[in-house]
C-alpha cells in the first residue's frame, strides 16, 4: 500500500491544492470530499491570496512587505469569513508571500482542529483562471480542474444572487470558464487532472481513488460521507447537499429545472464546447439561436437584476456571513 503524504506541519510547508473551474460545477463539493481526509485541510474560497498580490504589485516574490501585505488581507471580506485574527501571532519567520498565506492556512487548521494538517485544499472557483500566477507563487502546488455540463451550471447558477442572470449569459460566461481550464491543462501537465462532475457523483470512488493517487494520498472510503468543509453561514443555502454521499440523482436535474427554449438557446451557443467534451445535445445542429426581441429582453433583463437586484441582495449576504463568522 501506498506510504501516506503527511508532510510534518512544523517548518516545513503545506502543499496547496487548487482546485477550479467554473462556479457551481461542484468546487465545493470536491472540496468537501478530500477535506474530509485526516491530512487535508479544505478552508473557505480565498479570492485574497490573488487579488492582493497584484495589489501589492510584488516584483520579486521573495521580497515584499509582510506587515503591508497582512494589513490588505485582513480588510478582504473573503479572508473575514475565515475569522482567525486572534491567531496573529508570526512567530514564524515569513520570508515570501508564499510563507504569509500558508501559515494563515495553517492557523486555520489549527482553529478547526486540524492540527496534523499537511495539505491545503482550496476549492475557489477561479484557481483556473489565475492558474499560471498561483504555480508561480506557489511552485509545490497541484491542481484539479472540474467540469461540469454547462447546462446543470446555467440551471444551478442563475436563481443565485451572483454570476449570469439570464441563459445566454450563463452559456458565455460557462465557454470562458473551460477555455481557461484547458489552457491550465496545457500550461500544467502533469501537476493538473481534469475531473467531470458527472463521474465524480456516478463514481465516486473511482474518482476519488484517482484523485488521491495523483496527490499521493491514500483513499479513505470514509471521504465519501463528505463533512471536510466547514460551510460559511452566509452560503449554507447554497451548499444543503454538502456532507452527504454525492447523488447521481442529481446530474440530470438541470433538464427539469431549465425550460426548453432555454436548453435549445444555451445549446445554440454553446453546443461545441459540449460535444467537445462528451456531453450529449438534446437539440444538436437544429438549436435555433436567440431572436431580436429575446437579445434585447436578456439585456434588460440582465440589467435590472444583474446591477440591482442582486448587488443588493449579495451586499446583505456578504455583511451577515461576516458577522456570523465572528460569532463563530
Amino acid at each position: 500500500m501506498k506510504e501516506v503524504f503527511n508532510r510534518k506541519v512544523g517548518k516545513s510547508k503545506m502543499l496547496p491544492v487548487f482546485i477550479g473551474g467554473h462556479p457551481r460545477s461542484g468546487t465545493t463539493l470536491l472540496g468537501d470530499i478530500l477535506g474530509s481526509h485526516p491530512f487535508c485541510i479544505c478552508t473557505p474560497e480565498s479570492q485574497f491570496k490573488v487579488s492582493v498580490y497584484q495589489r501589492l504589485e510584488i516584483k520579486d516574490k521573495e521580497y515584499f512587505d509582510v506587515n503591508r501585505a497582512f494589513e490588505k488581507i485582513k480588510k478582504h471580506w473573503r479572508y473575514k469569513i475565515w475569522a482567525i485574527d486572534e491567531f496573529m501571532d508570526f512567530e514564524e519567520k515569513i520570508s515570501s508571500y508564499e510563507d504569509l498565506i500558508l501559515i494563515l492556512v495553517r492557523k486555520y487548521a489549527i482553529k478547526n482542529n486540524k492540527f496534523n494538517a499537511s495539505i491545503w485544499v482550496d476549492h475557489t472557483p477561479s484557481n483556473i483562471q489565475f492558474a499560471e500566477l498561483l504555480n508561480y507563487i506557489f511552485p509545490e502546488a497541484k491542481f484539479i480542474h472540474i467540469i461540469r455540463d454547462g447546462r446543470a451550471v446555467a440551471a444551478s447558477q442563475i436563481p443565485l444572487d451572483w454570476g449570469p442572470n439570464t441563459i445566454s449569459g450563463a452559456a458565455y460566461s460557462w465557454m470562458e470558464a473551460i477555455k481557461k481550464g484547458l489552457s491550465a491543462e496545457e500550461l500544467l501537465r502533469d501537476k493538473i487532472i481534469k475531473v467531470k462532475y458527472e463521474e465524480l457523483v456516478a463514481d465516486a470512488e473511482i474518482v476519488l481513488k484517482k484523485i488521491c493517487d495523483f496527490l499521493e494520498i491514500n483513499y479513505f472510503p470514509e471521504m465519501l460521507q463528505g463533512g471536510g468543509f466547514k460551510v460559511p453561514e452566509y452560503t449554507i443555502k447554497q451548499h444543503l447537499l454538502l456532507g452527504k454521499p454525492p447523488d447521481r440523482s442529481r446530474i440530470n436535474v438541470w433538464e427539469k429545472k431549465l425550460t426548453k427554449r432555454q436548453i435549445e438557446i444555451f445549446e445554440s451557443i454553446a453546443g461545441e464546447f459540449l460535444e467537445k467534451l462528451n456531453y450529449t445535445l438534446l437539440y444538436g445542429k437544429n438549436a435555433k439561436s436567440m431572436n431580436l426581441s429575446e437579445k434585447l429582453l436578456f439585456y434588460l433583463y440582465e440589467l435590472w437584476r444583474g446591477r440591482i437586484i442582486n448587488k443588493i441582495r449579495h451586499k446583505k449576504r456578504k455583511e451577515k456571513g461576516i458577522i456570523l463568522a465572528r460569532k463563530q
